[in-house]
């Protein structure tokens, strides 16, 4: 109801105003309160109240509802619309049924003087009635078809908006576990994926303390001059009202909201917005915020208000890893070296003693300075794996790598694991290269591998087994294993095993010892000479942990 008129209602009218030779020719529609008229000749109201209306009595049947003379008929001969001057006499009228049958109004004929229609007539304006009922389903069915394409579009848009926030968010697990990006380097990576992601020019990540704003973090357009350790005050920047909206704000366009009057719309005219808070547990860190000079012409959906709260959750969580990692360091850097003097001190002293500088030793004296000096190494190597760890994260280890013959190099690290393998009742074998080959590595840091996989293997292996070095030589590169017949690795510890402090039973009653930093040194030391480290492992059966370089040319020997 109340729709404008339509052409294909009005030629229904002036049809049955022609065939049937009247005066007034109506499409009426009636509700609770009134009947209204889609369509109407030789009329010009466009409603009448429901109690006056002859439609809402033709609705009421399921045929044609015809007065022949309405000044005859007890109902209707007081009606204003009969009384009237040239008021009606004849009415004709057919329900309208909807296609979910609702009788919804008529097409009716009317005329002041009193007519009979013929039952040809009767059929034609059934017929016409039909015609019109066509169209109202029509346009129904038009409607419904558009709701349903309407929802259809918004399954989809939403569809894309999900498939395109579980994209966003995988890239930044990427970018998170990347082992090759430092911390300030994701915040970039992060920075240009949200970009990317609202489509929107600048990406920031800042510190406020004390009502500064400081740029930790910042990707833009060369033409935006913003850089790290950049200071603006905080009421000159969005950031304020993010703050003060429960620590998230989203506008699409700044210049149909208040934000039209902040200080920052007035500096830098930034028309799109949105920005989240950045908490360290209870304490607020800052802000990550992504803006525009466009606007934008949709508003935010709730997809992108979630992926700007998880954004700004794993900001925090790095930042707090950071700043852990960093006490953590310096804790470790301080004890490792407080504790190596006073340690190397004691052990030497220790070494005197047993080797017989102050005297012969009873035996059981012997036995336990045996005991604390078999302790005391085992502390010294744990602290010379914290300093390496240290380096490693720091980028100070020096690695000076060079061509050298593998050979030689898998002999001199069975020669020197031997005893250690033997104090475990276990024997290390090597199997002969078929030629001499030579791979690009710093002598020193590779035997350090070699023993962390061999004194593993020897830990492991069963009483009286052998642990085997062998390779597999392959057209550019060869792969250097050592093989164990142990326990093998747990299907559940497996992912875990190069990370730092990993070990498989960590509990304090574990029969083998270690510190769970040997494979990760293992890992970070072989990447740092070029090549790479895995591993096979059957439960129960025993393990192949495996190092691969590519072959390096052989030196040119010097003749005397």
């Amino acid at each position: 109801m109340d729709t404008p008129p339509e052409e294909r209602f009005d030629r229904i009218t002036r049809l049955a105003t022609s065939i049937f030779d009247v005066d007034i020719a109506l499409v009426s529609l009636v509700d609770e309160e009134r009947q209204w008229f889609k369509s109407r000749q030789g009329i010009s109201l466009t409603q009448t109240c429901r109690k006056e209306s002859f439609c809402a009595h033709a609705i009421q049947g399921e045929s044609i509802f015809e007065i022949e003379d309405a000044s005859q008929d007890s109902r209707f001969a007081d009606n204003v619309l009969v009384t009237a001057r040239r008021g009606i006499r004849f009415y004709a009228g057919v329900p309208l049924t909807t296609a979910n049958g609702f009788r919804v109004g008529t097409l009716c004929i009317i005329h002041p003087e009193p007519r009979r229609l013929s039952p040809s007539q009767r059929q034609v304006l059934t017929d016409l009635a039909a015609c019109v009922e066509d169209e109202i389903n029509r346009i129904g069915l038009e409607n419904e078809l558009t709701r349903v394409n309407d929802v259809k579009r918004q399954l989809a848009d939403d569809e894309s908006r999900q498939r395109s926030l579980v994209d966003a968010l995988a890239a930044l697990n990427d970018i998170s576990t990347s082992n090759h990006l430092g911390i300030d380097r994701q915040f970039q990576e992060a920075l240009a994926l949200g970009c990317r992601y609202l489509n929107l020019q600048i990406g920031i990540i800042s510190r406020i303390d004390r009502g500064v704003f400081e740029v930790v973090a910042v990707t833009a357009p060369k033409d935006v001059t913003l850089a790290a350790g950049q200071c603006l005050p905080l009421a000159n920047t969005y950031c304020d009202m993010t703050l003060k909206t429960s620590g998230l704000l989203a506008v699409h366009d700044t210049t149909e909201s208040d934000l039209r009057h902040h200080p920052c719309y007035d500096t830098f005219g930034l028309k799109a917005y949105m920005g989240s808070s950045i908490q360290l547990g209870d304490q607020l860190f800052g802000t990550v915020s992504f803006s525009s000079a466009d606007p934008r012409q949709h508003r935010f959906a709730e997809t992108d208000t979630l992926f700007i709260k998880l954004l700004s959750r794993w900001i925090g969580s790095a930042l707090d890893r950071q700043r852990v990692d960093a006490l953590k360091s310096e804790f470790v850097s301080t004890v490792s070296h407080e504790l190596r003097t006073p340690l190397t001190a004691m052990t030497g002293g220790l070494k005197l003693v047993l080797g017989g500088a102050t005297g012969e030793l009873p035996e059981s004296i012997h036995k336990m300075l045996s005991m604390a000096l078999k302790n005391g190494e085992r502390l010294s190597l744990l602290i010379n794996d914290l300093l390496d760890i240290e380096k490693l994260l720091a980028g100070q280890l020096n690695v000076i790598c060079q061509p050298r013959d593998l050979g030689e190099l898998l002999k001199a690290a069975l020669l020197e694991n031997q005893p250690y393998a033997d104090q475990h009742g276990v024997a290390l074998r090597l199997e002969t290269l078929s030629r001499d080959r030579f791979i690009n590595v710093d002598v020193l840091r590779f035997q350090q591998v070699m023993a962390n996989l061999l004194s593993n293997a020897a830990k492991f292996s069963r009483l009286n087994s052998d642990v085997v070095i062998y390779c597999d030589e392959f057209d550019k590169e060869i792969r250097i294993n050592v093989k164990d017949s142990g326990c093998g690795i747990p299907e559940a510890f497996r992912e875990r095993i190069f990370q730092k402090f990993s070990q498989a039973d960590a509990s304090d009653r574990r029969v083998k010892g270690g510190t769970g930093l040997g494979l990760s040194i293992s890992k970070a030391m072989t990447e740092q000479m070029g090549g790479t480290i895995g591993f096979q492992s059957t439960e129960g059966e025993g393990s192949t942990f495996y190092i691969t370089f590519p072959y390096a040319e052989v030196p040119t020997r010097v003749r005397h």
